[in-house]
């Protein structure tokens, strides 16, 4: 999976937003709640759990993540465990055209048995993180801010 968009909010603020948890709802409306499970500032190792809607059944799940990495201003990678799928992902920020490039990349990292789902679950993802990034975008650039 791999997406993209320009913000035009400086690196700092669009970096800060992301990172702070209690926004995540505002990118993601499946997300119920996402709670710091650690201790410390964001740095990799930091942990969290995520309890959210999950998209075909309606259900609420939970699914714990983990920073495996944190560059700040730069780079988040992350690894999460929900159900059987071990998605990893990577979100870079830079500077450009005077705002923001925000790219997110991930893989699913199914067990064998849903592999042969993982085309039709990649696509759905992929649809879910160009929404999110939309919303990001929208969030940071609406005219009273965040």
């Amino acid at each position: 999976m791999d997406s993209k968009v320009i913000i035009e909010r400086p690196v700092e603020e669009v970096f800060g937003f992301v990172v702070d948890p209690s926004n995540i709802p505002s990118i993601d409306p499946s997300v119920q709640s996402v709670e710091k499970s650690s201790e410390g500032a964001l740095d990799a190792g930091t942990t969290f759990r995520m309890r959210r809607k999950a998209p075909l059944l309606g259900k609420a799940r939970e699914a714990s993540m983990r920073c495996t990495a944190v560059e700040p201003n730069r780079r988040i990678e992350l690894e999460a465990i929900t159900g059987p799928i071990t998605p990893a992902a990577s979100l870079t920020f830079e500077r450009a055209d005077g705002g923001t490039r925000v790219r997110f990349r991930g893989e699913q990292n199914q067990v064998e048995p849903l592999k042969v789902l993982s085309p039709l679950s990649t696509r759905q993802e992929q649809n879910m993180w160009d929404k999110r990034l939309a919303r990001l975008k929208s969030t940071l650039e609406a005219p009273q801010g965040h």
